[in-house]
């Protein structure tokens, strides 16, 4: 959850950021937008960031299991 509030607020300056140099123009209500932009944005952040430490600990447990394995040669 700490991770997540983390790439929130980043995500969330991100946002205003864009919106300050033009971005309001397009959009009616400033800070509905801004939050509703950077919620998804960190909603996908997070995923990846939760897959690649998945991704890395599998690697983890192949190299483990490739170790203890003897070679049949």
């Amino acid at each position: 959850m700490k991770n997540f509030l983390g790439t929130f607020v980043i995500s969330l300056i991100l946002c205003y950021i864009f919106l300050f140099f033009g971005g309001a123009l397009i959009f009616e209500n400033f800070w509905a937008i801004i939050v509703f932009v950077a919620l998804i944005i960190t909603i996908l952040t997070t995923v990846f960031i939760h897959q690649e430490i998945k991704i890395e600990e599998l690697e983890a447990r192949i190299k483990t299991f490739e170790s203890q394995i003897e070679p049949k040669e």
